[in-house]
């Protein structure tokens, strides 16, 4: 009988069609993005399934993100920088249009982009919302003033 219910869960979607979601680039884009701060993360695909979601993150020229922890490049070019492993070693990849770089949950990453022109980035999240925090510097607690 246990071995019945993963079979549910390859069939259920067969016989109960879903609805795609289609979220235009027009969408998503800011009329006014100069006048919206360094950095913006607009949603594309957020709360349509319990597994994934997904935004678009834009980061303004000679600007980065926050260290945060919580993906396609989609323009521009910039580094990504990871604290990885427990020595607090920090790696730098350098990321162009069409890149995929991936993050595992809580590792410390961010984003810089040190050239002229705005870096533009689809992330994938796991769950149905973003989930994720931005902390105060390396290996540091959250910061909790925006919230």
């Amino acid at each position: 009988m246990a071995s019945f219910f993963p079979l549910i869960s390859e069939l259920l979607p067969m016989v109960m069609p879903a609805t795609t979601h289609v979220v235009r680039a027009k969408d998503i884009e800011s009329e006014f993005p100069p006048a919206e701060g360094p950095v913006t993360v607009r949603p594309a695909i957020v709360g349509k399934c319990d597994k994934m979601s997904s935004t678009v993150m834009t980061i303004r020229p000679q600007s980065e993100t926050s260290v945060q922890h919580n993906s396609e490049q989609a323009s521009g070019s910039g580094t990504l920088t990871v604290n990885e492993g427990f020595e607090a070693k920090l790696r730098k990849h350098d990321i162009g249009a069409g890149d995929f770089g991936f993050v595992p949950a809580w590792t410390e990453h961010q984003f810089s982009n040190p050239q002229d022109v705005d870096l533009v980035c689809v992330v994938i999240h796991g769950g149905a919302q973003p989930a994720g925090a931005t902390l105060l510097d390396w290996g540091e607690g959250e910061d909790t003033s925006g919230k």
